[in-house]
């Protein structure tokens, strides 16, 4: 199990449900790295963005067991739309918040976990945070958690 190959299999299903389903297609779906969350300083993102980010992870142990065999993984979907200056912009950015947020919803209801990585055997909607407006931009995150064959 490499769980950055993992992440990079959520990147690219979303990424796929994404350009396929009905609603407009994300413009970026990237891997989080570091802790570097200012995305207005990166030239490659213009109006928004879906980073995916793993966050902790849990195993199940059994007594009989030399290792555990699963691991819980929580992740988060971070979800950034720039916002205009207008009454009219801010209400297109806060509706293209919620398409996206329902967007990923839809994609953890409807994709076969196995389709990610022959790993993954769940993928489970956990959350939704309110939505934050910033300088420039709104954001969200979307939380999850899979189980994943531990090899």
């Amino acid at each position: 199990m490499d769980r950055n190959a993992i992440l990079s299999g959520y990147v690219t299903s979303f990424s796929s449900y994404s350009s396929t389903d009905s609603r407009p297609t994300v413009e970026k779906v990237l891997k989080f790295s570091g802790a570097n969350l200012d995305i207005r300083k990166r030239a490659d993102i213009k109006r928004e963005v879906v980073m995916f980010r793993l966050l902790s992870g849990s195993t199940n142990y059994l007594l009989d067991a030399d290792k555990p065999n699963e691991l819980n993984q929580n992740f988060e979907a971070i979800v950034y739309v720039e916002q205009a200056d207008t009454h009219s912009g801010k209400d297109t950015a806060y509706d293209r918040m919620l398409e996206l947020t329902d967007q990923l919803i839809d994609w953890a209801d409807t994709t076969v976990a196995t389709t990610i990585t022959s790993d993954v055997y769940t993928i489970t909607i956990t959350g939704v945070d309110s939505i934050d407006e910033e300088d420039g931009y709104l954001s969200t995150n979307v939380k999850f958690q899979s189980i994943i064959k531990i090899s």
